[in-house]
């Protein structure tokens, strides 16, 4: 009888303990997760479903999306996380990703990619042999068309820049008010203006450095680049004032001929618009070599209250479950692992599978061994073909007047 007496009193106390720690463990967690691409049309809200499919396996945790401008945020999370404060985990371009690795504001993260299999895309993840951040997105670039404008103008697909001018004019000449190609070309967006311009820079085989890790900016190749980008300025061709934005939302409209753009944006265009993705072809740049791409990463603040639980929501996004809900939302983007494309969406948008294969190719747009210096660098390089765009100065000079500032920075 006593030991009966005693059990119940062992079980209630037992249970008590249980209770609390069941209680604790089910403490809610929310996690933000701070993204630019939350904000686009139809793609941010696939894109965050996608995420969300996280709190099904962890019934503790609840995800917060923190959506800025693509315009304000590296300034913004920079001056956040260095104020020790910010998101959770930022989905970052991969130049924010290296300043805020090189200020030590990351998070090691390298048990969430404990016995997964990754692709190249994990590669500038890794700084100095720690794993601070997991691939979200690699954006390649490829020249878009709108089939059915470039169709009745009779314009062939082209495979250099003056083929480009001529096919652009003929869409412009067969449907008045029609733009016959789009493309950033402002220093006030400058960020994407340099990652777009990489495309025909690396297209015409520049290396911004060369053997010796010296900083080449006025070299044959890159007055090749500029002299093409300002042939096609030059050719009326371009709606010279519009920023990206509205440059896409015509596309998405049905106005526009052809464009040079990331496989992000070209999702973007083909989601939701006038436009049908069936209507939208890609082919490989107009250019000699191969061109660049953005790589996107998803990284822990070290300012976070929960890095444990944003560690293992990393692990979630890099597992097959993580990558399948990803590829859903993510058309043609390579992903961390090589998960192929959904049949259907190839389906519906013969311009996809382009992408991919070109993004097995292209370069990062940061420069090798100045990856946390490459938007320093490649601000007086874009002053420089602004300069040419509007000006008109021989893009020699102005590339000598380039390398000289960048001389005196390194």
């Amino acid at each position: 009888m006593k030991r009966i007496s005693i059990l119940p009193g062992f079980v209630a106390v037992a249970l008590a303990c249980a209770a609390t720690i069941s209680a604790h463990a089910q403490d809610k967690v929310t996690l933000v997760i701070s993204n630019s691409q939350w904000l686009d049309a139809l793609r941010g809200e696939a894109l965050w479903n996608a995420v969300k499919a996280y709190e099904k396996q962890a019934p503790n945790v609840e995800l917060k999306a923190l959506g800025i401008p693509s315009k304000d945020y590296g300034d913004r999370l920079m001056t956040e996380i260095g104020a020790g404060a910010g998101p959770d985990v930022a989905i970052i371009q991969e130049g924010v990703f290296y300043a805020l690795a090189d200020a030590g504001r990351l998070v090691d993260v390298s048990t969430a990619t404990e016995g997964v299999t990754m692709n190249v895309t994990k590669d500038n993840g890794i700084v100095g042999g720690q794993t601070l951040g997991v691939p979200w997105q690699r954006a390649a670039y490829a020249l878009i068309y709108n089939g059915k404008i470039t169709e009745a103008a009779g314009a062939k697909v082209p495979a250099s820049v003056d083929e480009l001018i001529a096919s652009a004019k003929a869409v412009q000449e067969k449907s008045p008010g029609a733009i016959g190609f789009t493309s950033r070309h402002q220093i006030s967006d400058f960020s994407g203006f340099y990652m777009d311009f990489q495309s025909w820079a690396y297209g015409y085989g520049v290396n911004w450095v060369d053997s010796a890790g010296e900083l080449t900016i006025n070299t044959p190749e890159a007055v090749a680049a500029v002299t093409a980008f300002k042939k096609v300025y030059d050719a009326e061709i371009i709606p010279t004032g519009d920023d990206m934005p509205t440059q896409r939302t015509r596309f998405k409209e049905g106005q526009v001929g052809y464009s040079i753009d990331n496989s992000g944006g070209t999702l973007n265009i083909a989601s939701g618009g006038a436009l049908k993705g069936s209507d939208i072809y890609a082919a490989p740049l107009p250019f000699p070599n191969p061109g660049a791409h953005q790589q996107i990463y998803a990284a822990v603040n070290a300012n976070s209250e929960h890095p444990d639980e944003a560690i293992a929501f990393l692990k979630w996004l890099v597992s097959p479950e993580g990558q399948a809900q990803l590829r859903k939302a993510s058309g043609p983007d390579m992903l961390a692992t090589d998960v192929p494309l959904d049949p259907d969406f190839v389906k519906a948008n013969p311009w996809g599978k382009i992408f991919a294969d070109v993004a097995t190719e292209s370069r990062s747009v940061l420069i090798p061994g100045y990856e946390m210096e490459t938007t320093q660098i490649m601000r007086p390089v874009m002053e420089a073909v602004e300069e040419v765009l509007i000006s008109g100065i021989d893009p020699a000079a102005a590339l000598a007047k380039a390398q000289e500032r960048v001389d005196g920075m390194f």
